[in-house]
């Protein structure tokens, strides 16, 4: 294989690990829907340990957790009273929502480590490879 060649292939490879780590990076951006979902979906957990019958409907959340979460929580207190504490899952909610700029700032930094040492790891394989190809 030619220099040209397996350079360009090493230029494609670090490109394409780009492109996927962003597109990772992108799908596991923390929103604060995405946490909202997360507590509904803690909550129904919590209300399926404590209610084997319930059957739960994410889709009739329609798109808007907090309401679902508050329909929830409001219907689940009715019917089992005290026992029925939610106040983890929110206190949960609360420490995400007020950690979500570090948390940004930890994915968009591991992101680009892992870029980064793919790179590295890219450059070091594309010399070693260089080297071995050259006449003694």
């Amino acid at each position: 294989m030619s220099p040209a060649v397996r350079k360009r292939l090493f230029l494609l490879a670090g490109a394409g690990w780009f492109v996927v780590a962003l597109a990772t990076a992108r799908a596991d951006w923390p929103t604060p829907e995405k946490l909202s979902e997360q507590r509904y979906r803690l909550a129904i957990l919590t209300v399926n340990a404590a209610d084997k019958t319930f059957l739960p409907d994410p889709a009739a959340a329609g798109g808007d957790w907090d309401r679902a979460y508050e329909r929830l929580a409001v219907d689940f207190a009715a019917r089992l009273g005290p026992r029925f504490d939610l106040s983890a899952v929110a206190a949960r909610h609360r420490e995400a929502l007020a950690g979500l700029t570090s948390t940004r700032v930890r994915l968009a930094v591991f992101t680009l480590a892992a870029t980064a040492a793919l790179w590295g790891l890219l450059a070091i394989l594309y010399a070693a490879l260089d080297k071995g190809s050259r006449p003694a």
